[in-house]
């Protein structure tokens, strides 16, 4: 073979060789890209699969409580259950359901209507023939309905079983009734809305805590079950908050407005009761009548109606005519017999003062529109911001920063307004033309009443974990002195003159002294003011000599023929102060409260513990026999207190209940489990019930309570 066949050949075969090793190379990438897509749709429907099996579902945190002052629970969730069946259960034979399901039906039938004993015994017939794994049974049951059905027939045979399981879930619950209701609030997430007002809607990020998740996988039937999962996260409960509010006081403040709106058929009204130094809320109550005629709580007007806060304004009005020195108690001025041109417009007094010429003091106790803004005009007509520098001292322009939100804010004009005109002034001055809310009239007068250090209100004073204090509110002072001392003291007598011998003399008394001013305007409608309409307020505080309580009244277009403020407004104040007069032993000097001898309330707990605090406090203890045992429970005589043994450490689950925090914690997790607290003081309910086999690292909820 010459050499040129042999290179030919060569070539031919490197070629075949290439073409071979490419096609090769061509067989193992469609090999990997099968086995690509194989691994990648798997994948994909693995997840479609896990997603259509398994969810992660929330675990609902506990919300805090709210509490009155005095520890009176105003708010709380507690735990509610729907009732579900799953007739197919594996654990349920045909001999157990068929031996339990008629009277199972019956006992339904007496307890829930909705349906007859055969109703019943069919429903659940049907979806056991069906093969279904859910049937709704019962909505919305408290814990005491549950444990008792738990001993109905079927249902006491657990849920394997028998086939019952509950859902739980919390139910926000109120035990003021109306009382507060506004102020206390509501929180509430819907499909389409969020509604949140009050203190719940204020403190929502604190009450509502930081909710859970767990994993559960769905069963055949489309049931969910919790499945075990290290990456479970326990819910965080909420916060509880324990507001300044008296229940006491403000079922009078409430009651004794409700008495003056039917009375006067009013549209609505409102009343703020706070305690003069330190500037807390005792009551806060808001009322406005119905399309039936009733009335109930709707808006909360002491807090968030801004209008023409009315002659109780005249206060702010002399303030700045005194402190500036453009005039003095007994400086005199024409009134004109209460009625006057002023810059082409007319102003009238509400009555007709008994003489022409008054004193600015005579003015203000008479409550003369003309002669209050005669003498504003004459010290501040060509100074107009001089006068409102006192307005904006008192904090008058500025949205009150109160613990709950107001969707409104103050309005107060200024020269520099295309609004303002030479009017403005003079009307201004005796409470037009300006938007304020009660809450800002009771702040100014409760400065008054506090020797003139103006502090902040506010209703809540303590935020709780677990019957902890972690936040403590103190009184916030705002500006420690609104004026000076010879002004305070006129401004004071004036006030004390108004019951005296002005117009809120149905006021006064013989056993305590009142302070304030009265208020009538016109209301505001489609741009003028509506002389058929009118507001009358109160604007005060008492004892005046040592004042204890300020208080504001507002009742809002009464019907009946009577408006003036002193009439209206005044009889509620008096109401109000007459009952905190008769029951606070403070306003009764050299008076001290009666002394109650008793043995005082004592928890089970630690046996060395308990007997050291009752030898501390010199009361006397004995161990009944067999009381050497470390966890003790009192039993309380009349002079002294036997200890017998508790053994809280029995079969089953602990019994905490009327323990302490600490002694419940203690017990509970040293037993394994894990603890749920709510509310402070004693432990006065436990779920599961005390005896209940239950497994360690399960939770346990306790909720405490200080009137246990």
């Amino acid at each position: 073979m010459s050499q040129e066949k042999v290179n030919i050949r060569k070539v031919v075969l490197l070629r075949v060789y290439v073409a071979f090793g490419l096609l090769l190379l061509f067989a193992v990438w469609i090999s990997a890209a099968v086995i690509d897509l194989q691994w990648s749709e798997r994948n994909r429907f693995d997840s479609l699969s896990k997603k259509q099996l398994i969810r992660k579902e929330k675990i609902e945190a506990v919300r805090g409580n709210i509490y009155a002052g005095d520890g009176n629970l105003l708010a709380t969730s507690v735990p509610r259950y729907d009732l579900i069946f799953d007739p197919s259960a594996e654990g349920l034979t045909k001999e157990n359901f068929e031996k339990g399901i008629d009277s199972l039906a019956m006992l339904l039938a007496r307890k829930f209507p909705v349906r007859d004993e055969r109703g019943w015994a069919r429903y659940f017939r049907e979806g056991r023939r069906q093969g279904l794994r859910y049937l709704p049974v019962v909505k919305d049951l408290d814990y005491e309905e549950l444990r008792d059905m738990k001993t109905w027939p079927i249902i006491r045979l657990g849920r394997f079983k028998g086939g019952f399981q509950t859902d739980e879930k919390s139910k926000r619950m109120y035990f003021m009734g109306d009382l507060a209701r506004r102020s206390i609030g509501l929180s509430r997430e819907g499909n389409k809305s969020l509604v949140r007002y009050g203190l719940e809607g204020a403190f929502d990020s604190l009450l509502r805590g930081r909710n859970g998740t767990r994993l559960e996988r769905r069963m055949y039937g489309g049931v969910w079950r919790p499945i075990e999962d290290k990456r479970e996260q326990e819910p965080v409960n909420g916060l509880d908050i324990v507001t300044t509010l008296d229940v006491n006081l403000q079922d009078v403040a409430q009651n004794a407005l409700l008495k003056a709106l039917v009375q006067h058929d009013a549209d609505h009204g409102c009343v703020l009761l706070m305690e003069t130094t330190s500037g807390q809320i005792k009551a806060i109550a808001n009322l406005k009548k119905q399309s039936d005629g009733s009335y109930a709580e709707a808006l909360n007007y002491a807090v968030d109606e801004y209008a023409d806060p009315g002659s109780t304004f005249k206060l702010v009005s002399t303030l700045a005519l005194l402190e500036d020195g453009k005039a003095h108690p007994d400086d005199s001025i024409d009134a004109q017999w209460g009625e006057a041109t002023l810059f082409g417009r007319q102003m009238v007094d509400a009555k007709p003062p008994h003489k022409r010429f008054l004193t600015l003091e005579e003015c203000f106790i008479q409550s003369s529109n003309v002669g209050i803004s005669k003498f504003v005009i004459n010290g501040y007509g060509d100074q107009p911001g001089d006068f409102l520098d006192h307005v904006y001292r008192l904090k008058l322009d500025q949205k009150p920063a109160f613990d709950i939100r107001s969707s409104g804010r103050p309005q107060i004009k200024n020269p520099k307004n295309t609004d303002w005109y030479r009017t403005t002034l003079p009307w201004m001055s005796v409470g037009y033309e300006t938007a304020l809310s009660p809450l800002q009239i009771a702040t100014v007068y409760n400065a008054v009443a506090n020797n003139g250090k103006m502090v902040k209100p506010y209703l809540v004073k303590e935020i709780r974990r677990d019957g902890k204090v972690i936040e403590q509110r103190e009184t916030e002072v705002m500006v420690e002195k609104i004026c000076n001392e010879t002004t305070l003291k006129a401004l004071q007598k004036m006030m004390l003159g108004v019951v005296e011998r002005g117009t809120a003399m149905n006021l006064r008394n013989e056993n305590y002294s009142i302070a304030g001013k009265t208020g009538t305007n016109q209301l505001l409608d489609k741009g003028g003011y509506r002389k058929d309409k009118h507001k009358a307020s109160f604007a005060g505080y008492f004892p005046a000599n040592n004042p204890q309580y300020t208080c504001v009244v507002v009742i809002v277009e009464p019907r009946n023929g009577v408006y003036y403020g002193g009439a209206v407004a005044g009889p509620v104040f008096r109401e109000i102060a007459d009952r905190v007069y008769s029951t606070n032993y403070r306003l009764h000097p050299g008076l001290e409260p009666p002394i109650y001898v008793q043995t005082p309330d004592v928890k089970p707990g630690d046996r060395a513990l308990t007997r050291k605090v009752l030898n501390d406090l010199g009361i006397s203890s004995h161990t009944l026999p067999g009381a050497e045992a470390i966890w003790v429970k009192p039993r309380v005589k009349e002079h002294s207190v036997e200890l017998v043994p508790a053994e809280p450490l029995g079969k089953g689950l602990p019994d905490t209940r009327g323990m302490g925090l600490r002694d419940a914690l203690f017990i509970l997790e040293n037993a394994g489990y894990k603890v749920q607290v709510s509310g402070f003081g004693s432990v006065w309910q436990q779920q599961p019930e005390p005896g209940t086999a239950l497994r360690p690292g399960a939770t346990v909820r306790i909720l405490m309570s200080s009137e246990r």
